[in-house]
Parts: C-alpha cells; structure tokens; sequence
C-alpha cells in the first residue's frame, strides 16, 4: 500500500473513532443526567403490601419531578415488600415527617411526607411518588422507612371504581326487572292518567286548591293566616320567655312566693290550712248534727219562722216610710211640710230670746252641779 493511500486511511479510521467517542459520550452523558448519575444521593426505603408491578429501575418522583430511581424490590420476612430508592440530595431535604407517626384525618393539619406506588398513565410503567412535607416538620432520617400509602394507588382505584360501577349496574337492573311485568306497567299507566285527571280537576275546577293556585285574592288570604299565625307563635313564645323569667324569680328571689313554694312558710300554711279546714269541717258536722240555733235556722221550721218575721218586719218598715214619704203622721210631716219647719224654728227663736227661761235653764244646771260635789267628812 502506497504512502497516500495508507495516511487516508489511518485518517479515516482516527475520524470514526472520534466521532464514534463523541457519541458515545453524548449518550453517556445524557442518559447519566437523565437517570442523575452524577449527583450525589440519598437512599430511602419504603414497605408496602402490594407494589404492583414495581421494579428495579423505575423512576422516583417527588411533587411530579424526576429526582431517583429504585434500587431494590425484595421481599420481608413478615411477606411485605420493601422498596429501596434513592433520591438526589438536592430534593432530600423535601422528605419531612416524624418517624412512627400516623397521617392526619384533618386535610388542613400539616401533612407529612408520603410514599405511593402510581404509574404513567394508565397503560405506563410504574413509578414511585412522595409528597412534600409540610415546612414544619424536620426532614425524613434516611434509615427508617417512610409513611406509605397503598389507597391511592392509580389502578387500585380504578379497579374499585369499576366494581362499584358493575354494582350500581346490578342494583339498577334489579330495579328495572319489575317494570319488564306488564301487569306493574298497566298498573303504572292507570295511575300517570289518574294524575293526569287530577290535575286536569285542579287547574279547571273551582276547588280551594284551585283558587289557591289562581286566585290572588285567596292566595293573600292564606299568606295574612301564615303572618297571624306567625304572630301567634311569636307572642306565644314571648309569653312563655315571661313565665319562664317569673319562674326562675320565685325560684332564686326571696319573696313571699318563693317563701311558700320553697321555704318552711308553705309548709306551715298548707299546715294553718289543713287545721282550719278541719275546724271548719268540725263545726259544720255540729251544726248539722247538733240542736243550737244555727241548726235549728238551717235544718228546722225555725228558719221558716224567721223569715216570716223578717217579711213582715220588712212589710212594715216599707208601710212607715211609704207613711213618712206621704207626709202622713208627726214625722212625716217634719219632713215633709215646710210649715212645721217654720214653725219649730220660730218656737226654737222665741225660747233662745226668752229671759226667764234662759235663767230657769242656768238655774238648772247649777243646782245639778252642786249636787255632783262629793261630800267631805272631817
């Protein structure tokens, strides 16, 4: 082989295995940035009951970003599955929770970092998913195994949703078997076309429902009932609030009705009570068994006799003052006849002026005195 042609080859061979290099290094580079070869990581287990197809390789997420892949999918002694990943250092710090601790019920309280198995898509590969923790929480100690979450797993739900779909489908073909009898479906026809007369009567008739319905004269009728009785029922309620208050007043104050309902004054009233309705009841068993007056008044003639007397006392005091009203007799004619008062006025004068008898009178009531004087004996 001549010199040229030996150097063009050597040339050729050379620029292969540089660009050869290059793209190796590309891809090297790319797929190491892509799966984060070169930063430095965390590692991070996690125990479930059920993986679901998870495995060695498939990618780790927190928050929806690439940040790990799994290491590790092995069996535990107890039949659980643990699952090893690690996680770029640069995210570590966003695994926060307290180790033991159980998930919140409150969806406000502060949630801490936990592990899910889910998938891309509903055909895609699986991976595993962390939340953020909360900022309150310190971060996650790498040797202890994280809080996990097995219900929210993507096909997990999707296989109880469709067991609850073929159940809802079941109870509505349950429910829908009776109407294929055409019995209940004659049965359903004669009733619509009951409704159908019925309401045919109420918006053509002149029933109170049908007034009601059109008539605004009847509809305000029943809307000032509604009011007055809404009224009823406020006073009603004010009413009872008085009582109420009265009550809690007798029972806390220190009145004259709290003395008898609560203190000893009742007791010793119901008892002065109980004594004189006794007394009561004793004598009215004398009078009705007895022979004293009052029984004699009530039970015997005598009380016939009384009233007759009375009547007739009565009849003539009514026939006097009938008598005196007419002017008849001395009285009657004092109060009637403005003459004889005339004339006892005159006479009562005609004394008053009279010497001598003014002298008889002192006379009289001196002698009178000294008769009075008692009599002292030396």
């Amino acid at each position: 082989m001549s010199e040229p042609k030996k150097s063009r080859t050597e040339l050729r061979v050379g620029a292969f295995v540089v660009v050869a290099l290059l793209i190796a290094g590309t891809m090297a580079f790319v797929i190491g940035n892509q799966r984060n070869m070169f930063q430095s990581k965390t590692e991070y287990t996690a125990v479930f009951v059920d993986v679901g197809g998870l495995r060695p390789g498939n990618a780790v997420r927190i928050a929806g970003v690439n940040v790990g892949t799994v290491d590790a999918v092995t069996f535990r002694d107890d039949g659980k599955v643990a699952v090893t990943f690690r996680v770029v250092s640069d995210a570590a710090h966003m695994i926060r929770g307290v180790p033991g601790m159980e998930l919140p019920e409150d969806p406000d309280a502060p949630q801490p970092s936990v592990v899910k198995v889910g998938s891309k898509g509903m055909l895609g590969d699986r991976l595993v998913d962390i939340t953020v923790g909360h900022d309150s929480f310190d971060p996650w100690p790498a040797d202890q195994p994280l809080l996990t979450d097995e219900a929210s797993d993507l096909m997990a739900q999707a296989e109880s949703i469709a067991g609850e779909v073929e159940g809802a489908a079941s109870n509505i073909r349950r429910m829908t078997d009776p109407f294929a009898d055409q019995e209940l479906s004659n049965d359903l026809k004669t009733v619509a076309q009951n409704l159908a007369r019925l309401t045919g009567m109420l918006a053509n008739g002149d029933g109170a429902i049908q007034r009601l319905m059109t008539d605004p004269a009847t509809a305000d009728e029943v809307d000032a009932t509604l009011r007055n009785l809404r009224s009823t029922s406020s006073e009603l309620a004010r009413t009872s609030r008085s009582i109420r208050s009265v009550v809690d007043e007798v029972r806390r104050g220190d009145g004259t009705a709290h003395a008898l309902i609560y203190g000893a004054e009742g007791r010793d009233a119901l008892a002065n009570v109980s004594r004189a309705t006794g007394e009561v009841a004793t004598i009215l068993g004398d009078i009705r068994e007895g022979d004293g007056t009052v029984h004699d008044l009530i039970y015997e003639d005598t009380a016939d006799e009384l009233l007759a007397n009375l009547t007739r006392a009565s009849d003539d005091v009514a026939h006097i003052t009938g008598e005196i009203r007419a002017g008849r007799g001395t009285i009657g004619g004092l109060l009637v006849d403005p003459s004889i008062y005339e004339d006892v006025k005159r006479l009562v004068g005609d004394l008053e002026r009279n010497d001598i008898l003014r002298a008889l009178v002192r006379y009289s009531i001196r002698r009178d005195e000294a008769a009075e004087e008692p009599e002292v004996s030396e």
